[in-house]
């Protein structure tokens, strides 16, 4: 799990690098990676981002675009923090709206989307292979089989998409026997969204579709494209969490459902809150802490059929409650295979109590 630098007082030296070149009227830049790094950590868990915006902030600094808003590895740019840029940043930045081609209906994302734009994905960052219309057939074939890619843009300028042409054009074609000699002669219309879009908005398009082109809300460019399958390989990565977070819950719930009677579970509960404990009538109404409070008694662990370290048990499910609220804030930033550890270590450890307690 990351662990930020401890707040001591000590300044963070890069950022006051960064400070004396915004001072002298350079623009630095820094990769989100690298930001990130200077605080000694790997992700922008919600902890991370308001100790980030607190030193950014202190040291009358931001960054374009938003640290929080786009792909982990995409440089921003520092600059002097203006006053009205308290509520505009902590609010991070809002989208453009989906702005597809013709039958597409442009909308803008909900504040609880602004902070998942398509920008953040890897694959919006990666650049496109074009080709122009005039171009061979032979030279498009060429290229998607060199690349191994399905479809390529079809562009006259970084700026000017004209098209896109792919295996599925080329075969529609072919089918009615048609002659390709030109690009232009199997191109189709493309599909693009703003790389400040709502991810969310624009999954609904990209699933639909297949694969859109992404458009910088900068400068306008064409700087990448999202396929259905990079999308799966990104929910891949954050699905996995979740998942292993919905065993530990139902093995925590099935191990306090076979050992403690309804009395245990409401104890703990808030004891000022008799509202609340009136209303707990089975194990999955308590919260993560909940769990722990009942683990933590020892007359409690002492009810439980088998030998294990209540205090060691007790800091394993500490290490996946902390991890749990970072995954539950869901961002882009993928969870690493090493920090996902505690979550396989506490579901094993569960696992096997489970068979200790039924023997």
């Amino acid at each position: 799990m990351d662990q930020m630098k401890p707040i001591d007082g000590s300044k963070i030296l890069e950022l006051e690098e960064v400070k004396q070149d915004v001072d002298a009227g350079k623009e630095p830049k820094a990769s989100v990676r690298e930001l990130l790094r200077w605080f000694g950590t790997r992700r922008r868990g919600s902890g991370v981002v308001d100790r980030i915006e607190a030193e950014l902030a202190a040291a009358g600094l931001r960054t374009d675009p938003h640290f929080t808003t786009t792909w982990i590895d995409t440089p921003v740019t520092f600059r002097q923090r203006e006053p009205d840029d308290e509520a505009s940043q902590s609010a991070t930045v809002k989208s453009e709206g989906i702005s597809m081609k013709t039958d597409e209906v442009t909308k803008e994302a909900s504040p609880s989307d602004m902070t998942h734009l398509v920008r953040m994905l890897e694959a919006a960052n990666s650049g496109v292979i074009y080709v122009n219309p005039q171009d061979s057939i032979e030279k498009a074939v060429t290229l998607m089989l060199a690349y191994d890619y399905s479809q390529l843009a079809v562009m006259t300028g970084s700026r000017d998409l004209k098209g896109t042409i792919s295996w599925k054009s080329i075969g529609r074609r072919l089918s009615q026997r048609n002659e390709l000699q030109q690009v232009s002669d199997a191109m189709e219309q493309a599909s693009e969204v703003s790389d400040a879009d709502s991810l969310f908005e624009a999954t609904k398009i990209i699933i639909r579709r297949e694969y859109v082109y992404v458009r910088s809300s900068s400068d306008r460019t064409i700087i990448g494209i999202v396929t259905a399958t990079d999308l799966s390989e990104q929910f891949q990565g954050l699905s996995e969490p979740f998942l292993l977070l919905g065993r530990i819950e139902h093995q925590i719930r099935r191990l306090i459902d076979n050992v403690f009677d309804l009395d245990t579970v409401r104890a703990a509960c808030d004891r000022d809150d008799a509202e609340r404990n009136a209303s707990i009538t089975k194990v999955s109404q308590l919260t993560f802490g909940e769990y722990q409070r009942i683990f933590g008694k020892e007359e409690n662990w002492e009810k439980l059929n088998f030998v294990a370290c209540r205090k060691t048990f007790c800091k394993e499910l500490d290490e996946v409650r902390k991890l749990r609220n970072e995954i539950m804030h869901f961002h882009p930033d993928v969870v690493d295979d090493g920090d996902l550890a505690p979550l396989h270590r506490l579901s094993r450890l569960l696992e096997q109590l489970d068979q200790f307690a039924k023997s």
